[in-house]
């Protein structure tokens, strides 16, 4: 038997099999051909057109259809529509890897200076360069910024795969900038506040408490907050008054150490020693070297 064009075969199986091919006829189908194929079963070939409408008025009659082949042409139609969805697929998939090299889909900090990770994470951000962002072509900006860093030499910028690496490297001799907020020394008036990087809590002439943060790790943009080494110092001028069992240099000395610099003193003598008074200066400071 020759095969259509387009056509199509499938074993039709049940007590009266013998019957399906006139049973097609009748219903105004074409059988190009039909053979037993073992007991209670027939191969029927038809055209791959008119199949939908075989399997309805099969099935409707209680026959069971299994085994369908295509053969020829609409075999090889089917075969070249499969591939032709397994290229758009790969096509498909290739496009989005592309696109995803293109993507920031990992920071890496590499270096003697990666434990920066944290600020330069946190610099990226801040500059819009985030997971999933364009890669960013001008990195001027970052490197900068990066660079203005405690003891930061050098600052590379590599892009390869969705993987931004950022190589820092810091002079050796120098500790790792210390991540922690900067607290009053003292309790008193702040006199003198410099900040170089974190988020001040209070300025000049607040009254603070020792211990009191007055420097947090962390800067704000819009409504996002970013961790950050502190970097900055604060001076707070504040009254004293003690009594030491000294002598006056002994207790204008031991006062200094105890309060601090001294701005402005006063001392008195008293039946146990001297009675010191003044104005003193308490200063504290991160990472400013």
């Amino acid at each position: 038997m020759r095969s259509s064009l387009s056509g199509v075969s499938f074993t039709v199986r049940s007590l009266t099999a013998a019957k399906a091919p006139e049973k097609l006829v009748r219903a105004g189908i074409p059988v190009l051909g039909a053979r037993e194929a073992e007991k209670n079963a027939v191969e029927v070939h038809i055209r791959a057109k008119d199949l939908k409408k075989a399997f309805a008025i099969l099935q409707g009659s209680c026959y069971n259809i299994e085994n369908v082949r295509y053969r020829g042409a609409a075999g090889l139609a089917r075969k070249a529509l499969s591939a032709s969805g397994l290229i758009a697929g790969v096509l498909l998939f290739s496009a989005a890897a592309l696109f995803a090299q293109t993507r920031v889909l990992k920071v890496e900090v590499t270096g003697n200076g990666a434990y920066y990770e944290r600020e330069v994470t946190a610099i990226l951000r801040e500059e819009g360069v985030r997971f999933f962002s364009a890669m960013p072509r001008d990195t001027g900006g970052c490197a900068a910024r990066v660079l203005s860093l405690p003891n930061v030499e050098f600052c590379a910028f590599k892009r390869e795969g969705g993987v931004l690496t950022v190589e820092v490297q810091c002079a050796e001799s120098v500790a790792p900038i210390a991540g922690m907020p900067l607290t009053s020394p003292a309790e008193g008036i702040v006199e003198e506040l410099i900040v170089i990087r974190g988020t001040p809590l209070v300025g000049v002439g607040d009254e603070v408490r020792a211990g009191d943060v007055v420097i947090a790790d962390y800067t704000v943009r819009g409504e996002e907050m970013f961790p950050a080494a502190v970097i900055g110092s604060v001076t707070v001028r504040r009254e004293f008054s003690k009594e030491y069992a000294l002598s006056e240099e002994g207790a204008v000395a031991q006062a200094v150490l105890d309060f601090g610099e001294a701005v402005e003193i006063h001392t008195e003598q008293t039946e146990r020693g001297w009675l010191v008074e003044g104005i003193a200066r308490a200063t504290a400071s991160c990472n400013l070297g």
